[in-house]
């Protein structure tokens, strides 16, 4: 494998994007003898909040946008990704709901003369999305997400809470019926390795059914 492999993972809020890519990950450990160290996930959030918080040019320019109520702009966004894949050693880069937008489409047209690239897309329902969060809970103390099952961690014994962005779920899903479901149509158009499932499929099942489908960049 000469190039990196980037597999983007996109679908709605809470359409279990994470567990997608944990069965990604443990499927290319158990099975294609990839190390922990091998694989990388990649959140364009976790990237904003960190260079916000090291005060960069990068986060300076968030800063000031995100201030007057605006998202981070897509040249921003698309910057510090560009930038991430390349400081990253790892052989497989997970990114995590990238793209977002028609703009970071065009972009990531750019990153497959770049990279090996494929895209994951779950589409789930809403109503079984807002099924599936019902008691969707996250242990206070360690942050793994679990069943609220009797409140309780199951890892920790600490306290179950519900996740801040459960709680404007609706808002979430409205915005990604605007914004980002028209940037999946035109992911559709860049390449043919473009992998679509539906929302009720198993995320072991997507993780070892689109491996076996892509094993020339493994």
């Amino acid at each position: 494998m000469n190039k990196k492999f980037v597999i983007s993972l996109i679908g709605a809020p809470a359409s279990g994007k994470g567990y997608i890519a944990s069965c990604l990950t443990e499927e290319l450990i158990s099975k294609y003898g990839f190390s922990a160290e091998d694989i990388a996930d990649i959140s364009t959030g976790e990237i904003i909040r960190r260079e916000k918080k090291a005060n960069t040019q990068l986060g300076q320019l968030l800063a000031a946008n995100m201030k007057e109520g605006g998202l981070a702009p897509d040249v921003i966004i698309n910057q510090m990704l560009i930038d991430e894949l390349h400081r990253v050693q790892a052989k497989i880069l997970i990114l995590d709901g990238y793209p977002r937008t028609v703009g970071q489409v065009s972009m990531f047209g750019k990153l497959m003369k770049w990279f090996n690239c494929a895209v994951i897309f779950r589409d789930t329902p809403t109503d079984l999305i807002l099924e599936r969060v019902k008691n969707r809970r996250m242990c206070g103390g360690c942050g793994k997400g679990q069943e609220a099952s009797n409140g309780v961690c199951e890892y920790c014994g600490g306290e179950l809470v519900k996740r801040k962005d459960d709680a404007v779920l609706p808002e979430r899903l409205a915005e990604y019926e605007k914004v980002t479901k028209q940037a999946v149509m035109e992911l559709k158009k860049l390449d043919n390795n473009f992998f679509e499932y539906e929302g009720t499929e198993e995320g072991d099942v997507i993780a070892r059914s689109f491996l076996e489908s892509n094993t020339q960049y493994l």
